[in-house]
């Protein structure tokens, strides 16, 4: 990697560029920005920013902020600099960078996904005579998808996680698997006629909130539903409240002979998530969840394991930006803060297993000011209680449909499966099942074999999680109450 040129919209400098120039820089590069022109935004477009910013208000400091002091120019000796076109224009210059939203360039593809209520598919490519090569890629999440602008700083902080690995494939001649390549070169299908109708979609979706979550188990029959690759048969009974909170994230565990159920428990008077436990009998019956872990942050997650002859719970403390590891001092109602596993990030669902004799870890970590949902990080250690090390400096997959992990890996006729979360609907909206077909300190590949909505008679707006131990299998699920009593 040796020199970028950075053409941004003329007048149009954001903080994301400054962001991507100083990634870049890190990286080895020589970087200069320079205002080329950009295309014209439609009206509807900038109708709706307007509406959106009359129900929001406006909101400064984000990726997508403008700076206006003007952009600072760095000199190049070199006369081959790299162009990586962030104009957003539908017809990049030969050989240059440019994103592509699913397979396109130019802002309006970008924006006619982002107005459907989806993200696109993103891939830094270089520009051919005939088509694009893609040089890096993923599926970014988005976490407000009835906002415009928060879908544009969601894709930004992923082309800043994206364009660096882009450049160096260039640069190493190197590529971590075959590129792959899209034909065409013409400018996107926007269709600006159909604005009004995307406007009012959008309006729609503006009074969208965060649902409630309910657990759910059935007792085991056999194959569960990552080994059977689907829900069978089987009713699901779901753990009742107070609806002051909801119940999320079941972990169970077996100690004793009796199996407990962890949990995360989120009033809604506080706002901050605790960690809950119930017991469970032999028939399936939970009692109530009392708290037996708070901390300065949020909680969830709540991983318990057995190892080295104490008991371990590794909740989800991203808020914290820490992973903590905490040790039954009285089990299952009194922990102690051991240690801190991972300092600095903000870790998701960190999900330990093992395999060919060393601990692995795959976890969500937010990247470059985006969403928790995409970015897959994997660390290794020679123990469960650590030290646990990242490998690499970037994430081993961007993909909010598979990324995020869903619960612990099972190991199922000699192959290890992990249940993800598929974030392309919204937070949690789905499962999917994904066979590990590789894991080492240089590369993470696994499989999608299913996707799973929620399952019949259940809360039907998503399911996040999915967990079996004594005997039982455990889901969560949420959306509105629905008849029957769940």
């Amino acid at each position: 990697m040796s020199a970028v040129r950075l053409l941004v919209p003329q007048g149009e400098l954001q903080r994301w560029h400054l962001a991507l120039r100083t990634k870049l820089e890190a990286a080895g590069a020589r970087v200069e920005i320079a205002g080329a022109p950009g295309p014209a935004m439609p009206l509807g477009l900038r109708l709706c920013e307007d509406l959106e910013s009359l129900l929001y208000g406006a909101r400064g400091g984000g990726l997508c902020a403008k700076i206006t002091e003007g952009a600072p120019q760095v000199a190049l000796a070199a006369r081959d600099a790299i162009p990586l076109d962030l104009t957003g224009a539908d017809t990049p210059a030969l050989g240059a960078l440019a994103p592509l939203y699913d397979g396109a360039p130019g802002a309006a593809a970008r924006d006619a996904a982002l107005l459907d209520g989806r993200m696109p598919r993103l891939s830094i490519a270089r520009v051919r005579d005939d088509g694009f090569e893609i040089l890096a890629d993923g599926l970014p999440a988005n976490e407000r998808p009835w906002s415009l602008r928060a879908g544009r700083e969601a894709i930004a902080a992923r082309i800043l996680t994206l364009a660096p690995t882009a450049l160096r494939q260039i640069r190493n001649g190197e590529l971590r698997a075959p590129a792959r390549f899209v034909a065409g070169r013409g400018p996107a299908g926007f269709a600006v006629g159909a604005l009004a109708g995307r406007v009012k979609a959008r309006l729609a979706r503006l009074t969208a909130h965060e649902g409630h979550w309910r657990v759910g188990w059935r007792p085991l029959d056999g194959a569960g539903v990552l080994e059977r690759q689907s829900w069978g048969e089987g009713a699901w009974t779901w753990l009742a409240d107070d609806r002051r909170r909801y119940y999320a994230d079941p972990f169970p565990f077996e100690h004793e002979g009796r199996l407990y159920l962890f949990c995360e428990e989120y009033p809604y008077a506080t706002g901050k998530a605790v960690i809950s436990v119930a017991a469970v009998d032999g028939a399936g019956r939970i009692e109530t969840p009392r708290i037996v872990l708070e901390a300065d942050c949020h909680l969830s997650y709540p991983l318990v394991f057995r190892h080295a002859g104490e008991i371990w719970m590794m909740p989800e403390s991203s808020s914290g930006d820490r992973l903590d590891l905490y040790r039954a001092e009285r089990f299952p109602d009194r922990w102690t803060l051991d240690r801190t596993l991972i300092e600095g990030l903000a870790i998701s669902d960190a999900t330990p297993f093992e395999a060919d004799g060393r601990w692995w870890m795959t976890a969500t970590v937010t990247e470059d000011g985006g969403s928790s949902w995409d970015c897959l990080s994997l660390f290794a250690a020679p123990d469960p209680l650590g030290p646990w090390t990242r490998c690499g400096d970037a994430p081993v997959l961007v993909d909010a449909s598979c990324a995020r992990p869903a619960g612990l890996v099972q190991s199922i006729g000699g192959a290890l499966w992990r249940p993800a979360q598929d974030c392309v609907g919204g937070y949690g909206a789905g499962l999917a099942l994904c066979r590990i077909d590789h894991v080492s300190a240089e590369a993470f590949r696994q499989t999608v074999a299913m996707r799973l909505r929620p399952p019949p008679g259940a809360p039907p707006d998503g399911v996040h999680t999915l967990n079996l131990g004594g005997g039982f299998e455990f889901i969560d699920a949420v959306g509105p109450q629905q008849k029957g009593g769940i």
